[in-house]
């Protein structure tokens, strides 16, 4: 079944959503099947730190969906894939990218709650590896640790699309890893 790596750009301190990326992909050969890209007017000024960071202006969104319309695109767009309810993100903390296009938009959710973060992933394998792994890092500084690079194919990082882009050719990696490295003995 296809799976789905999702990231987003917020505003702050506000945390309002202003793009959302996705790359939905075949989890068994690694095939894109098909991309998502929306920026989203959160109907407020884009901080100055915001725009330095994403290079996402006020004029970019102004014009662009609010997060209902593009909460509503996103759920179509997967829908239409036929994709996995569980989504592929960079970090989940106390809350998910998935989860909060949903939460602020009030869309039912079409995703389950449980979400692969492959942030943890690669913590877990930082724990049995060198120390350079087991430092704080990003999703640009772990595809560097482990030699993959940043792929520039959607853009620069704090890009949504850019960001789902390198979540989905870490998580390839890391399956490579896991289904090639880890030998169970039972009994």
């Amino acid at each position: 079944m296809r799976c789905i790596a999702v990231d987003l750009e917020m505003n702050q301190p506000s945390r309002k959503i202003i793009q959302i990326g996705a790359v939905c992909f075949e989890p068994d050969t690694g095939k894109i099947v098909s991309n998502f890209h929306m920026f989203v007017n959160p109907g407020e000024p884009i901080n100055p730190e915001i725009i330095e960071l994403t290079r996402i202006t006020d004029e970019m969104v102004n014009f662009s969906p609010n997060i209902q319309v593009a909460a509503q695109r996103f759920t179509d767009f997967k829908k239409s894939l036929q994709a996995n309810p569980i989504g592929i993100v960079w970090g989940a903390g106390t809350s998910n990218d998935v989860r909060k296009i949903y939460e602020e938009s009030g869309l039912d959710n079409p995703f389950h709650v449980r979400i692969i973060d492959v942030k943890a992933v690669f913590q877990m394998l930082a724990n049995t590896s060198s120390a350079e792994m087991r430092q704080k890092c990003g999703l640009k500084r772990a595809c560097e640790i482990l030699k993959i690079g940043w792929a520039l194919d959607h853009g620069e990082q704090h890009n949504a699309l850019a960001d789902a882009f390198n979540t989905y050719r870490l998580y390839m990696f890391l399956s490579k890893c896991l289904k090639g490295g880890v030998n169970i003995k039972m009994g």
